[in-house]
């Protein structure tokens, strides 16, 4: 199989081979790094945190929860890996990679930021919408037993359990060739799930705080899928390159508009400036819809089943059969 692989396919799987056996290899023993008197005491206290939500996770939600995230890497990076997404300028259609096992997605990533870095410049040479952002954890679907990282208890309380539950969900139910369909299922289960650690553990978190950032995202998602909609109507129209460059443009514009509106009546949506300062383009856009776009529909799965977890599960595995999604 590795003999009917190009240079360029060799290449790629090269640099993620050695990226992640460099980050194995680099593991300490979670319970080590607890044990040092040298840890700071904010790394222990998310380490022991991360523990708690692995055993709820197990329990509670029906998830892979064990022999995994024991061990700890330290990175100076904010990103674990670097993933590029495109798309065509005129089409919301993204261009997908395939990959030995795992189908094809719609993104490539990389362990260093260069490479990734050069195809995303590739791309755009070839007239496509590039984005190149970093993600702080990546999940191997089982194969291995993923270490928690810097990155990811970088962060706060509430982060951290939404995190580690989606990036499980992807070692519970793995669909090829549907990037939409995982990821989407990965951060409902994941809000649900944080939901509930949240009310059954004394995790100090200001709930107005909390609150009001899940107003913010669905303000953004909003913003966002809006004006996906009206790109999508304008790709289909049929109008000559230069109305459709125009017209993309100006949605473009009022996104950003729409947004610093919209950021006046609710303060936290101000945590979105980087999306909306930065580069928006059908790609970036793409990303957003491909962790969001089916959220709606798994929701209605899990209140169809009562909140029940065994029957949502079951639910979710004839759903991806019955509508062909792992073809």
């Amino acid at each position: 199989m590795w003999l009917a692989l190009s240079g360029c396919q060799l290449g790629y799987y090269g640099q993620a081979v050695k990226g992640h056996m460099d980050l194995m290899g680099a593991r300490q023993p979670v319970a080590d790094v607890v044990a040092d008197p040298e840890t700071p005491v904010a790394v222990r206290r998310q380490l022991a945190l991360a523990g708690d939500v692995l055993t709820f996770a197990d329990e509670s939600l029906a998830l892979p929860a064990r022999n995994v995230y024991q061990d700890y890497v330290h990175l100076r990076d904010d990103a674990v890996v670097w993933n590029v997404v495109a798309a065509p300028p005129y089409s919301l259609e993204p261009r997908t990679w395939c990959y030995l096992l795992l189908g094809c997605l719609s993104y490539r990533g990389y362990f260093d930021r260069a490479d990734a870095e050069a195809l995303a410049e590739k791309l755009d040479a070839e007239g496509r919408d590039t984005y190149v952002g970093g993600a702080i954890a990546y999940s191997t679907l089982g194969w291995f037993a993923d270490p928690l990282t810097t990155p990811m208890i970088d962060r706060s309380g509430p982060a951290l359990v939404e995190l580690l539950i989606h990036e499980l969900v992807h070692r519970r139910l793995y669909i090829r060739n549907d990037t939409r369909f995982n990821e989407s299922l990965a951060t409902m289960v994941a809000r649900e799930g944080t939901l509930r650690y949240l009310a059954r553990h004394d995790l100090q978190v200001d709930l107005d705080r909390w609150q009001q950032r899940d107003r913010a995202r669905d303000a953004f998602l909003a913003l966002v899928g809006q004006t996906r909609e009206q790109l999508g109507e304008l790709y289909a129209s049929g109008a000559d390159e230069a109305t459709m460059a125009e017209g993309k443009a100006a949605l473009i514009e009022g996104l950003r508009e729409n947004y610093r509106a919209r950021a006046e009546q609710l303060p936290a949506l101000r945590a979105y400036a980087g999306f909306f300062e930065g580069r928006l383009n059908n790609a970036r856009l793409n990303g957003v819809h491909d962790y969001y776009g089916l959220v709606g529909t798994f929701q209605e799965v899990l209140l169809s089943c009562g909140g029940h977890w065994d029957c949502f599960w079951e639910a979710v595995e004839v759903l991806a059969d019955k509508e062909d999604w792992n073809a």
